[in-house]
């Protein structure tokens, strides 16, 4: 989710929310500095180290269990139509295989739904907001995000949260995970989105056919091709999530020549282009208020992103095919109304966004390489599974 030009009452809500839960997080270092927290148990990898977001909430095996009940529980959202889940589906790598996101009022979100695989490592959560660091501030969001030009009403229970936490707490399940995961507190919204993002910290992928040494011959060439400076993939796709920018050394915000609306810069944007851009926006610019920035959006990660599809923040490019051949052509030319224009030439793209002029064996390589970074074992973790439903069927090779 993205920054929001939210109007007054909800900026007035989410300060105040954000200043309760200030508050609280000083009373919880208190009493878990008195002995109350345990470490969550990640299984990793040797070489990886454990999240450290959110940086001062303690994560319990309660807790998280809470948040994953939470995540799954259309209660959460004011007409009982969505849950967390709803946006971000397991099978899809946590995303809604959607173009773009729709709230439960059945708006359509401005953007494309990102992954949440390793989300506790990013030190930016959204397309175009890099003053959004905490998975718990970013919780906030999706619940009181109002009906403006840039954003919808996704779980809209602004203004209305008591609703949602009586929902809650007339449950006795619910009174007795919030019991065990916050005890003394309310069943609040600060400590729902604590919990959900207890929960999403947990969401660890590195079990791919890249990891375990199992590629094809073709992906391997693929990542030989990823790496080198022929293609410069590695340059924005860097880092073990491959959403680093080797320049600046962490997640940043690139234009790649999707779009060049008119020849003048843009991108799709419902404040210049009328109701058919269907809200999306100009990317970073609309939090630097910066020209050159039009056009910047986040380098997602690539893990798992043979079932994250579609594609770029507004959903416009449906396969992995498709993606490649922009690359290798150095941006889109779009030839149809009301978007026409060519990407290749916008003011805005980044100087590494070049030709490539790969052969057609080239690009079945680089495809097969990102395929082999799909996480079956993650795909189907019953730990990240609806609570309420079978549990999937795991690989026998997953640890």
């Amino acid at each position: 989710m993205q920054k929001r030009r939210v109007s007054s009452p909800a900026v007035y809500r989410i300060v105040g929310l954000v200043l309760v839960f200030l508050l609280s997080c000083r009373l919880q270092e208190f009493s878990e500095s008195l002995g109350y927290c345990r470490t969550y148990p990640f299984d990793l990898p040797a070489n990886v180290e454990k999240p450290a977001h959110p940086p001062d909430v303690c994560l319990t095996p309660a807790r998280v269990e809470l948040g994953r009940h939470l995540f799954y529980d259309k209660r959460l959202s004011l007409n009982q139509a969505q849950s967390c889940a709803s946006c971000h589906k397991q099978e899809l790598g946590f995303t809604d295989g959607r173009v773009r996101a729709q709230g439960s009022t059945g708006q359509t979100h401005p953007r494309n739904t990102l992954g949440l695989a390793n989300v506790g490592y990013f030190e930016s959560l959204t397309w175009f907001n890099p003053d959004l660091h905490r998975l718990d501030n970013q919780t906030l969001i999706p619940f009181f995000a109002e009906d403006t030009s840039t954003t919808i009403r996704e779980l809209a229970i602004s203004g209305k949260e008591h609703v949602i936490t009586e929902r809650l707490d007339s449950n006795p399940e619910y009174r007795q995970m919030f019991r065990a995961a916050f005890p003394g507190a309310a069943a609040d919204v600060i400590h729902i989105a604590r919990a959900l993002s207890a929960f999403q910290t947990t969401l660890i992928s590195y079990q791919t056919p890249y990891e375990l040494g199992t590629m094809s011959e073709s992906a391997q060439r693929g990542k030989a091709l990823f790496y080198s400076e022929s293609t410069g993939c590695f340059h924005c796709h860097g880092g073990r999530d491959f959403n680093l920018d080797d320049r600046a050394g962490k997640l940043w915000f690139q234009n790649v020549g999707l779009y060049n609306v008119a020849g003048k810069g843009d991108y799709p944007d419902v404040a210049v282009h009328g109701v058919s851009a269907a809200r999306a926006t100009q990317g970073l610019s609309l939090v630097t208020e910066k020209q050159e920035d039009r056009g910047k959006f986040r380098t997602p990660s690539l893990r798992n992103v043979a079932v994250t599809g579609p594609y770029m923040h507004d959903g416009s490019v449906a396969t992995l095919e498709d993606v490649i051949e922009i690359f290798d052509q150095a941006g889109r030319n779009v030839q149809a109304a009301p978007f026409t224009g060519d990407g290749r030439k916008n003011p805005n793209k980044d100087p590494r966004v070049r030709p490539l002029g790969l052969t057609a064996a080239q690009k079945s390589d680089l495809i097969e390489f990102l395929r082999a970074l799909t996480d079956e074992c993650f795909l189907n973790e019953p730990r990240f599974s609806d609570p309420n439903a079978p549990p999937p069927t795991v690989p026998a090779y997953c640890k």
